[in-house]
């Protein structure tokens, strides 16, 4: 009989730690879908301000036309009152 209590003395505490430790890591086809979901994420965000960038392009270059139309009728302008005579 004491065999007995000290096999189980032994065990419990060995079945006791099994139990509490660590959990087996995820299969690998779930850590390659967090690390393509942490890479999707990380070109999005290096992608946002390119793509908010591309929007605004067509909008900057209409105003830099007109604004150079602008300025060529501005020295259009200014250039007819200073070669004509008074």
């Amino acid at each position: 009989m004491s065999r007995l209590i000290r096999l189980s003395l032994l065990l419990v505490p060995a079945l006791v730690l099994a139990a509490c430790s660590a959990s087996a890591p995820p299969p690998a086809s779930v850590q390659a879908d967090a690390a393509a979901n942490q890479h999707t994420q990380l070109r999005d965000t290096i992608q946002k301000p390119i793509n908010k960038a591309k929007g605004v392009e067509g909008t900057v270059e209409k105003s830099f036309e007109n604004q150079n139309r602008q300025l060529d009728a501005a020295e259009g302008a200014s250039a007819s009152q200073v070669s004509s005579p008074p």
